[in-house]
């Protein structure tokens, strides 16, 4: 007779896989870590919210618009610049397109749904692959921002990982459409990364950020809301009158509301209330003190949960003594610039091969950007790095290790100087006379004496006092 191990196995009363083990404190005397403990019973639950939540949520709460909108308005606020000869032209073919407007909007609805993306319409058909090399300059008609909601996913690749588009659609269509467009035709905004099995279960899009925060943004509205209904009910007045409750009885409710309207019409006219003598009045006032306090920490809290500063979400001040809020923001901006360089870029990365060479007929292998600085320097921090730029550049020039010119051409790069090329020609050329006027021939003549006509003499060689070149 073959026996068989039992699946499942009672641990302090309840059923769990016979398997796995616990490997938690428990202490039996005090009921820590067993079924009585409420804490053992914690647990975290993946909470889809739907689209329709979030939309209100965006739409009627600021702290929630901020959560969505601020970090994307950072990082996008300076934009780029591109490092090739050719900026001006991919510059002009951007704004032509909108790009930046279109990408802030598919960032947003990123961070609010979960995922956006970019419909780039080029005189290709949609429903095939896009061949970048086969864009020509003007390819690019426009582009349209749409989110998650707007496409519906077709043939989803969860089984071939050598493909573009492991784990998302082969196809979209946008819903209630019938044209198929080719995942090549879109540029994705993702939202926050999700394990495989949940990103699996959401379509293949990320998580929403606002939904990751939304409990907590409702707690601070709710904690808000109650404390302006306490201020309205800051002072009560109260009048105790006896045998009210038989004169309710009796139905002389008109009677009793237009006694005691008329009272308290009395008192705010000549801070005066008048009552019967069998009448007691009592003022109920409520105290605030702590309010503040929790109100703060409920601020703090969300600022954690969003990960944006107190000073750049709510717009005050830091607290506490000398804290201007300058080391927050400056952390906050290298995380911006983080997702920048990360996030950013490479969302824009099948943009700009179709965009760039739209703009200039190809795609140059040295092509290159640079994203702005976030943080805006104040006049006086401009002024001192000014003159520590022009004290360095005078050491360099006494140093020869560089030219004027050459100075000249690094503040027209700045842009902060009305340096034109034909400024920089012009030093070039007198720099190049210099050179080869007042250079020595490289076997010791002086080209000014042997241009004169005269004996050529050796550079350097001392003339006698009072000598002429007659009896030199």
């Amino acid at each position: 007779m073959s026996s068989t191990k039992p699946r499942v196995r009672m641990q302090d009363g309840v059923m769990v896989p016979a398997g796995m083990t616990g490997d938690s404190l428990q202490n039996l005397v005090a009921a820590l870590g067993t079924s009585r403990d409420k804490r053992t019973h914690n647990q975290f639950i993946w909470d889809l919210v739907n689209h329709v939540d979030l939309e209100a949520a965006y739409a009627s709460n600021w702290i929630a618009t901020q959560i969505v909108n601020v970090p994307v308005d950072d990082g996008v606020r300076e934009w780029r610049a591109f490092q090739i000869e050719d900026a001006a032209a991919i510059e002009a073919e951007e704004k032509r397109v909108n790009l930046k407007a279109r990408f802030k909007e598919g960032r947003y609805w990123a961070r609010l749904y979960g995922g956006g993306g970019i419909l780039m319409l080029t005189d290709q058909a949609l429903d095939q692959p896009l061949d970048v090399k086969k864009i020509k300059k003007g390819s690019l008609r426009r582009l349209v921002t749409l989110d998650r909601w707007d496409l519906s996913p077709v043939d989803m690749n969860y089984l071939d990982p050598s493909s573009d588009s492991y784990l998302k659609p082969e196809h979209y269509r946008v819903v209630g459409g019938t044209q198929l467009i080719h995942h090549s035709h879109l540029a994705r905004c993702d939202g926050e990364l999700l394990p495989r099995r949940l990103r699996v279960f959401n379509q293949s899009w990320g998580d929403s950020r606002l939904r990751r925060v939304l409990e907590d943004v409702k707690d601070v509205a709710a904690t808000k809301g109650g404390i302006a209904s306490l201020i309205l009910e800051a002072n009560v007045d109260v009048i105790k009158r006896p045998g009210l409750s038989d004169e309710l009885a009796s139905g002389e409710e008109a009677n009793i509301l237009k006694r005691f309207s008329l009272a308290a019409q009395m008192k705010s006219l000549v801070n005066t209330l008048l009552l019967d003598g069998d009448e007691e009045f009592q003022r109920q006032s409520l105290s605030f003190s702590g309010l503040s306090q929790i109100l703060e920490q409920f601020m703090v809290w969300i600022s954690g949960a969003a990960d944006i500063p107190m000073t750049r979400l709510f717009g005050r001040s830091a607290a506490g003594l000398s804290a201007t809020g300058e080391g927050d923001m400056k952390n906050y901006y290298d995380q911006v610039r983080s997702e920048q360089e990360s996030t950013f870029r490479e969302e824009l990365e099948p943009i700009d091969q179709v965009l760039v060479r739209s703009a200039l007929g190809d795609y140059p292998d040295d092509l290159s950007y640079e994203w702005l600085p976030l943080a805006q320097e104040s006049g006086v921090e401009l002024a001192q790095q000014d003159l520590a730029r022009a004290q360095a550049d005078q050491l360099r020039l006494d140093q020869k290790v560089v030219k004027k010119s050459q100075i000249m051409a690094s503040l027209k790069a700045d842009g902060r100087y009305s340096i034109s090329d034909d400024d920089i020609d012009r030093q070039q050329k007198l720099e190049q006379e210099e050179e080869n006027g007042f250079d020595q021939d490289p076997d010791g003549i002086d080209p000014f004496a042997a241009a004169g006509g005269d004996e050529p003499r050796v550079a350097g060689e001392e003339e006698e006092a009072g000598a002429t070149p007659e009896n030199a």
